[in-house]
């Protein structure tokens, strides 16, 4: 064998050794793969009528639907902000392609067992631990499956609960001046 065919094989070999490589980085074992990841819970968002927020450090956050609208009825009560609402019902719609057994994990360790936060809606729930430490993800736990998310709503389920009320419009009064319709008032 001359040493153009040795070098040809040689590089053969490595381009081979590469391939495999790259197979094993993008393969993890233990966790399921979807193509179309399934939503998180099995909920229609248009179907929730009540929504609860445990905070372990906080008040809980109430809400109710009340015919089309959402309002807040504890810690504090009035009309909920519609555009903070939607981020919330979306987390039933939600699609996590990275799932792992819940059995398989150390919950604890990921702040879901007891968890950082714990949302309900209506008798689902979705539990809220620890970011993912090379990524801007956030493991949630829905049932015995355990999901590395999109950071998105946590931050806004910090917040604080006023934050939540829709805010107050002045309304046009009959004498003219005009009247604040305040956050209680709804």
């Amino acid at each position: 064998m001359d040493l153009f065919a040795r070098q040809q094989w040689r590089n053969g070999g490595l381009l081979l050794l590469v391939a495999v490589l790259a197979l094993l980085a993008w393969w993890e074992p233990g966790h399921e793969t979807a193509p179309a990841a399934s939503p998180l819970l099995d909920v229609d968002p248009v179907h929730v009528r009540r929504i609860r927020v445990e905070r372990p450090d906080q008040a809980a956050l109430v809400f109710e639907r009340r015919a089309e609208h959402w309002a807040m009825i504890a810690p504090e009560s009035g009309l909920a902000n519609p555009v903070l609402m939607r981020p919330i019902l979306h987390l039933a719609t939600l699609r996590c392609p990275l799932r792992y057994p819940a059995a398989t994990l150390n919950r604890a360790a990921l702040h879901l067992d007891p968890p950082r936060l714990e949302v309900h809606l209506d008798e689902a729930w979705i539990r809220f631990g620890d970011r993912a430490p090379a990524a801007d993800l956030r493991y949630l736990q829905a049932g015995d499956v355990v999901y590395l998310c999109p950071e998105g709503v946590y931050a806004l389920l910090r917040g604080a609960a006023a934050g939540f009320l829709a805010p107050a419009l002045e309304m046009p009064a009959q004498s003219g001046s005009p009247a604040p319709l305040g956050r209680g008032e709804r």
